[in-house]
């Protein structure tokens, strides 16, 4: 299997961040909650805390709209209707979420949910809240689940939902679905136009689930999609490592992967002698002493006797080709073809 020097089991958390602090803007409640208390229908004393909650919320006391709420769900007359369920469960998700209660916040939309009376755009709306604050709390098993029931609600999946479902599947080491995941959160991130930065980290979750799924082929043909998109070294130095197994060290390939990885400034110390091997078997002595002079100045290549021998030999080769070319030149011009 392919060695993976630096990205083995690499996670997506900066992908695409959740910050806790911002749940409360997914959790908004609707204008229908803001006017509850006017509803007909209503017990006085339910509509009385309705109001008193959201004037705490409104001077910034969460606390007390909490604490207010939940009053209305154990006190005055109960069951409470379909009507002020809502309102007090739809406010409480908001007070909570503001006051950074994100336990209250799954408790609440699950009660909701439980209900079996919310529908279309608040299920869809329902169903991501609580995937993305199960992802915020790190429970990436509730996550999953979540993320399944909002994909099947909506009849598809936005490219932030295939991120942080990917994601999750990587952080429960479910590399085989991460793939299937990944993938396709790659190309919907790249039609919703995110940027390179993104991409490129969402590649490198790819590569490490199908490092640890053992998939090569796969492997090696998402670390050309990462040189394409986000090239670095740690990048180049797998997909080195790759060609040098699969080629058993050609000559042929390997001096087109170095200088690959030279065009773009990726090589490693490592990199420097192997570039200069190559490039003397291939009778490129130009390149090779370009190479063992980058690595001597660097430190990636010893000045010692045996190295100093190799820069000796391959500038004199230069000199014998520098010699010829006159010769050459008459030789090309003198041929037909």
């Amino acid at each position: 299997m392919l060695k993976m020097p630096d990205l083995r089991a690499s996670l997506l958390a900066t992908v695409l961040a959740i910050p806790l602090a911002g749940i409360a803007a997914i959790a908004l409640p609707s204008e229908a909650v803001a006017q509850a208390q006017m509803q007909a229908g209503w017990h006085k004393e339910t509509a009385d805390r309705v109001k008193a909650a959201q004037e705490a919320g409104q001077k910034g006391n969460f606390g007390e709209a909490i604490r207010v709420l939940k009053e209305a769900k154990v006190k005055g007359p109960l069951p409470l209707s379909p009507q002020e369920e809502q309102a007090v469960n739809e406010y409480l998700i908001y007070a909570a979420s503001s006051a950074k209660d994100y336990r209250l916040v799954l408790q609440t939309v699950d009660e909701r949910l439980a209900t079996g009376r919310i529908t279309g755009a608040d299920l869809v709306r329902k169903l991501r809240l609580k995937a993305t604050t199960h992802y915020a709390l790190a429970d990436y098993r509730g996550a999953v689940a979540a993320f399944d029931k909002l994909i099947a609600a909506q009849g598809s999946a936005t490219a932030d939902d295939l991120i942080l479902l990917g994601n999750s599947q990587i952080a429960l080491r479910d590399f085989r679905s991460a793939t299937t995941t990944l993938e396709k959160a790659v190309a919907a991130a790249q039609k919703a136009g995110k940027p390179a930065a993104t991409i490129g980290k969402l590649l490198e979750a790819l590569n490490s689930a199908y490092f640890e799924t053992k998939n090569d082929a796969k492997r090696v043909q998402t670390l050309h999609r990462l040189m394409a998109v986000a090239p670095k070294a740690s990048v180049f130095k797998q997909l080195a490592s790759a060609y040098e197994l699969e080629s058993k060290k050609d000559p042929v390939v390997m001096v087109n992967v170095y200088r690959l990885g030279s065009s773009r400034g990726l090589l490693s110390a490592e990199h420097y002698a192997k570039y200069a091997e190559v490039a003397l078997d291939l009778a490129s002595p130009g390149e090779a002493v370009a190479m063992l002079e980058k690595g001597m100045a660097s430190g990636a290549i010893k000045k010692d006797d045996r190295n100093n021998r190799v820069l000796a030999d391959a500038r004199s080769q230069i000199d014998r080709l520098k010699a010829g070319l006159a010769q050459l030149e008459r030789e090309t011009l003198a041929t037909k073809n």
